[in-house]
């Protein structure tokens, strides 16, 4: 029960959605709800490819079997992920993700803002300044793409934008049908996925209430609906009106970003202002 494709990633550009799209395609057996990091875990690798393999066993006969796993595509901390792939799976079929490189790394900040609150940087410029890999890398992506492209061949990779997967998704997904060779379905059950801009990201006050004597003994003895409504109306805001990054950081960012974007943009056949920094 081999694999046939698998979605690498990137963070915060739609996975999310496609992977739901080839979840619900009767053609698919998608690894469901799950990001399995196979290739890009030593302690998973080394589990050995029975034991991945055994996550495709739900599979019905005909169906192509694959997963998604976003940590393939961060090249700066998986340099391994591609070679170990092409060692076991030389066949296999590989979709990749992109958007605007910046307004992912706000996305990214965003969805780890809300998932780890105080254990994560409270703002964008704090967040490039310590933890600059994690964020910048995953953005690099013609770099990232390389690493894969070293391993299989172009016709081996399916590259699609988010910019283009929201304004016109049924011939995204219509590309992304003929790529695996399953059949065009034109009713998609499921819209866009874990979206950044509708969620509540937890302020900097949210870090210094969180710190105060007693708080844990506090929680415990409020209702969960009211825990959930202070931290919703007074610890959070929507993540529309998070404040950006400054002008220097958003400036030192896009000059390390250009060359890489205007590659990838070029091999996408897109037009060099497609991403405007």
């Amino acid at each position: 029960m081999q694999p046939d494709f698998v979605v690498i990633g990137a963070m915060k550009c739609g996975t999310s959605t496609v992977c739901a799209f080839l979840e619900d395609h009767p053609d698919v057996y998608m690894v469901p709800s799950s990001e399995p990091n196979f290739f890009s875990s030593d302690e998973n690798y080394a589990a050995g490819t029975e034991t991945y393999e055994r996550l495709f066993d739900a599979a019905r006969p005909m169906q192509i079997k694959g997963e998604g796993s976003n940590s393939y595509s961060d090249g700066a901390s998986t340099p391994e992920t591609a070679a170990r792939m092409a060692a076991h799976y030389p066949n296999l079929k590989l979709i990749y993700l992109v958007r605007h490189p910046i307004v992912r790394i706000r996305s990214d900040w965003i969805q780890k803002r809300v998932q780890s609150s105080n254990r994560s940087p409270a703002t964008l410029d704090l967040a490039i300044a310590t933890e600059h890999d994690f964020y910048v890398g995953k953005s690099m992506y013609w770099k990232n793409l390389s690493h894969f492209r070293a391993h299989f061949s172009d016709d081996q990779l399916f590259v699609a934008c988010l910019e283009d997967l929201s304004s016109n998704r049924a011939h995204v997904l219509q590309n992304l049908c003929q790529f695996l060779e399953i059949e065009n379905i034109s009713e998609v059950k499921r819209g866009h996925l874990n979206p950044s801009s509708g969620k509540a990201v937890p302020t900097p006050l949210y870090n210094k209430v969180n710190r105060l004597p007693g708080l844990s003994l506090l929680k415990s003895l409020l209702p969960k609906g009211l825990k959930t409504g202070v931290k919703s109306t007074l610890l959070s805001a929507p993540a529309t009106e998070v404040p950006d990054f400054s002008p220097e950081t958003y400036a030192n960012i896009a000059a390390e970003l250009r060359d890489d974007s205007a590659q990838m943009l070029t091999y996408l056949g897109k037009p060099a202002d497609f991403w405007k920094f």
